[in-house]
């Protein structure tokens, strides 16, 4: 196993410290300008205040089921549309003819807003469980698609010849070159997709929900209970540190060498 060098630690570790740094003094000076009356309570109660319900809702698991609700969500979304986006993404990389066909239709569907999308789903699948995951999926589906694309074309043409001298196949060509080649750009367009399938989660829980955190949060700010929508955002932010984690650390096991040949 290769060693890490302790100035790359120490480099590492003092970034960390910055970061943590920065996300104190921001929460001190809002916790000072609260406490002073120079912010809205309100609206801006003070994060200590927050910090402490937080906690205990937690402890009586008041956002679990909710939580539970919009990750199930998420991560089918994610599955079915990522999972599409990249099986399409390698064929139409790997294919020009195909790619010259079928790329003015992503370019014109790319930009739709995926929550304009939702009328339509609701009169396609109705007004159940299928339609939002049918959003999440849409949502979930371009990111992947473009980056698994663009991963594709960046693989120099000069690998193909060498294994097509070689005599091997299309499957050979395929295993030992597309799909490990396009990789780093697959796991970044798995980064991005999940992020997109978050985002599109809690968007339409907030239009069309009753469950959820995007429910959950939209009712906190109907009601006001400022506390219960700050706690929300809060763990909205943590599962996209966790999402982050989960492709970074995949990436790590799937591409060591991209991994360490990129690393600072």
């Amino acid at each position: 196993m290769k060693k890490i060098s302790p100035n790359i630690l120490f480099k590492h570790t003092r970034e960390r410290l910055v970061t943590t740094g920065l996300v104190v003094l921001f929460l001190g000076v809002w916790e000072l300008l609260a406490r002073t009356g120079k912010l809205s309570f309100v609206i801006f109660p003070a994060p200590s205040k927050i910090l402490i319900y937080f906690v205990i809702s937690l402890a009586k698991g008041k956002f679990t089921q909710a939580t539970v609700i919009s990750l199930s969500r998420m991560f089918f979304g994610f599955l079915i549309g990522g999972g599409s986006g990249m099986i399409l993404g390698l064929i139409l990389g790997w294919s020009r003819r195909l790619r010259r066909i079928l790329d003015p239709i992503v370019a014109a569907l790319h930009p739709i807003p995926k929550l304009a999308l939702l009328p339509m789903m609701l009169v396609l699948l109705g007004i159940g469980e299928s339609s939002r995951i049918a959003m999440v999926s849409i949502s979930a589906f371009f990111p992947m698609l473009i980056n698994t694309i663009a991963g594709v074309l960046q693989i120099n043409p000069t690998y193909y010849e060498v294994l097509e001298n070689c005599g091997a196949n299309k499957l050979d060509i395929f295993r030992k070159v597309i799909l490990p080649g396009s990789l780093p750009l697959v796991m970044t367009g798995a980064r991005l997709s999940l992020k997109s399938a978050l985002t599109t989660t809690i968007g339409v829980e907030m239009v069309f929900g009753s469950t959820g955190l995007g429910a959950a949060l939209w009712l906190a700010w109907e009601t006001m209970r400022i506390t219960d929508l700050y706690s929300t955002l809060l763990i909205v932010g943590i599962i996209g540190i966790c999402t982050t984690l989960l492709i970074e650390g995949s990436r790590r096991f799937l591409i060591p060498w991209h991994y360490e040949s990129h690393r600072p």
